[in-house]
């Protein structure tokens, strides 16, 4: 099977490097639609349904697909940041829309005015940060009184799944989902637990074009401990801080 994929994984790098962009991390790409890709997208389209009329900061953007999406879904305005240079580069070449712009910004260090916005997004971002209790620290005087956060983490739900991430270079903060929660709570943020899932089997080490559609993804608000049982493949808090 590995040898029968080599060829393919061998073309997406060539055609990534083509467009401008770095070949190590972990940011997907729209010029691969695999299962990895349609599933951070469907996070972003949950998202979408909320961010009509606000002002939105996508923190560690990527390569801008989903700050787009949140731009076509009515938002007043929308930043996508980014520490990677060369994917800002490639997310303003690629999308363009009125209430839309990129710039580079490290999202532990985020420098914007106080209450610039009303929903900041975070998708697969936290894990890579060494030190996410930063960002939480930053985010909170940039959102608006009723300003909300959504964060995306990987479920880390067992020991294999610790193993599994600590393995991973690029990630650096493996906390389990109830961590996560804890270090939300102790950072004076209130939240709810969304567990993220797929009626279809998904393989995120797949190079193949997904069969997954947007309405194969669900969103099911439940309790934190429900996650350990439903296993989903992501964990989705919604954030406000506490007043």
């Amino acid at each position: 099977m590995a040898s029968k994929l080599s060829p393919r994984r061998f073309w997406n790098a060539a055609r990534k490097v083509a467009a401008g962009l770095p070949l190590g991390g972990e940011a997907v790409w729209p010029g691969l639609r695999n299962d990895l890709f349609v599933a951070h997208e469907s996070i972003y389209r949950f998202v979408a349904r909320r961010a009509s009329g606000c002002r939105v900061l996508d923190a560690a953007c990527g390569t801008g697909y989903g700050s787009f999406l949140l731009a076509r879904a009515g938002a007043h305005s929308v930043v996508g940041v980014d520490r990677d240079a060369s994917r800002v580069r490639y997310a303003a070449r690629r999308y363009r829309f009125p209430s839309l712009s990129f710039r580079i910004a490290d999202c532990e260090r985020l420098d914007f005015p106080a209450e610039s916005f009303d929903l900041v997004v975070s998708s697969n971002t936290l894990e890579h940060l060494t030190r996410p209790a930063s960002f939480l620290v930053r985010v909170g005087p940039l959102l608006t009184r009723d300003g909300e956060l959504v964060v995306a983490v990987p479920p880390v739900l067992s020991e294999a799944d610790l193993r599994e991430h600590v393995m991973n270079p690029d990630h650096v903060s493996n906390l389990s989902v109830r961590g996560w929660g804890d270090l939300f709570e102790g950072e004076g943020w209130e939240f709810v637990y969304i567990s993220h899932r797929c009626r279809l089997p998904l393989d995120f080490r797949s190079y193949r074009t997904s069969a997954a559609a947007a309405g194969d993804f669900q969103f099911v608000e439940e309790d934190i401990d429900a996650a350990y049982q439903s296993a989903p493949i992501t964990a989705v808090f919604r954030l406000r801080r506490a007043h």
